[in-house]
């Protein structure tokens, strides 16, 4: 059995040029061993080294899910992609709750074990829907948001809508994780299954264009022998997969921490996106006209994973469009 407190092997972040300059770390959370991929600030962040970035992940995934980005990110200050409690390589504990609300607490606890008084919290789904919470509650903590298909729901409960086919298969994939990563690992075969394609197809506009080196990266990152962890990373989506259904079911809450955000924020979302839709995200931008979004055509639920050009374009430009706001 592996230790909670051991680092998976990291080979895979040197298999591609891309991804120069990012690392692996361990860092220490109140004790908890917490798996992180780093990279430090470039030099084009300046003498004060730019802002600091917090990345966080969505439901059933990790930090990898950032790892086209965060090198390329570095050049606005350091960079920080966080495994949540249960999912990728940081281990659960019982009394981790694994909600939306839990989440929220332990980003800030990272903060904190990172030395950061205030970062730009990037967040993709649920990691979107953790952010504009940890922005609604400690306004001080974040200096900005820059949320990519954020889980939000309509303001509205009765506007929900039966997912469709290619959601459902993808559902299913990603409650299934120690399935996941071989099921990633299978998609890079001339005789993908359906539920392989099915996930990618929530990601990639195109799975067969996808570089073999990210897929192979993706399923090594997800990979796991240790049925622990498998049981781990299965409560943790379970749990998580019931806070975000509230959520939904119940509005509110979550609504009250769009109106209340004070941060400057970026939007990013796609019109082919199965998971969150594009209608969503325009009544959120219709709610809240000072934030700035795109709601880019043909584009689905991880920009910064699937078009990562794009996503660094976008918020590049915001990021230079807002200091010169400053």
């Amino acid at each position: 059995m592996t230790s909670p407190s051991s680092l998976p092997d990291d080979a895979w972040i040197g298999s591609d040029p891309a991804w120069r300059g990012v690392r692996q770390e361990s860092l220490d959370v109140l004790g908890r061993p917490v798996r992180v991929l780093r990279a430090d600030a470039g030099e084009s962040a300046g003498p004060g080294g730019g802002t600091p970035q917090l990345l966080v992940h969505g439901l059933g995934g990790s930090a990898a899910n950032w790892i086209e980005v965060i090198a390329p990110l570095a050049a606005h200050g350091p960079v920080v992609a966080v495994d949540l409690p249960g999912f990728g390589h940081t281990r659960a504990v019982p009394h981790d709750p694994l909600t939306v609300g839990g989440h929220v607490r332990f980003v800030r606890r990272v903060l904190d074990a990172l030395g950061w008084q205030t970062a730009t919290v990037h967040g993709n789904s649920m990691g979107g829907l953790v952010a504009t919470h940890l922005a609604a509650r400690h306004p001080e903590r974040v200096d900005r948001l820059v949320l990519v298909s954020p889980a939000f729901p309509p303001a509205c409960a009765l506007r929900l809508v039966p997912p469709s086919v290619p959601t459902l298969q993808g559902i299913v994939t990603m409650g299934l994780p120690s399935i996941g990563g071989g099921l990633l690992a299978a998609a890079t075969r001339r005789d993908a299954n359906p539920g392989a394609r099915a996930l990618l197809g929530l990601i990639f506009t195109d799975p067969a264009a996808v570089r073999p080196s990210l897929i192979a990266a993706m399923a090594a990152d997800a990979l796991s022998a240790d049925a622990a962890q498998v049981a781990d990373r299965s409560r943790a989506l379970r749990t998580s997969t019931l806070s975000i259904a509230r959520s939904w079911v119940d509005p509110r809450w979550t609504w009250r921490a769009i109106r209340s955000v004070e941060a400057p924020t970026l939007v990013l979302g796609g019109t082919a996106d199965a998971l969150v839709p594009a209608r969503v995200l325009r009544e959120v931008l219709a709610a809240r006209p000072d934030w700035h979004g795109e709601v880019i055509t043909d584009r689905r639920h991880a920009l910064m994973l699937s078009e990562p050009e794009e996503y660094l374009h976008h918020v590049g430009a915001w990021f230079s469009q807002h200091l010169q706001a400053a």
